[in-house]
């Protein structure tokens, strides 16, 4: 799938993929920051209750762990965690077509 984005500068086509680069690594930048704590915050909860993520996600929204607060925590950190994961993706598949 591709998309087509037009720019409305009046800045050269080198000058504004350079700005657009530049301020995509940051966000990469950032948005490994955000994946990183919430995939440290799973590994924690993984390490306290012996279970990897996803099988605590399938116990939990089945119902079949309860409605203890940590629950929401881990929860709560695992969806984090596939957001931020999700964003990572969608800038690192973004290339230019020189």
């Amino acid at each position: 799938m591709g998309a087509t984005i037009s720019l409305k500068t009046e800045h050269s086509a080198k000058e504004t993929r350079a700005f657009i680069g530049e301020a995509i690594e940051k966000r990469i930048d950032y948005i490994q920051i955000r994946m990183n704590k919430f995939k440290n915050e799973c590994r924690i909860f993984e390490e306290r209750y012996n279970m990897i993520s996803e099988d605590f996600i399938k116990k939990f929204e089945t119902g079949e762990l309860g409605d203890d607060v940590h629950w929401f925590d881990w929860y709560a950190a695992y969806r984090g965690r596939e957001l931020w994961h999700k964003k990572n993706e969608i800038l690192a598949g973004i290339s230019w077509n020189e």
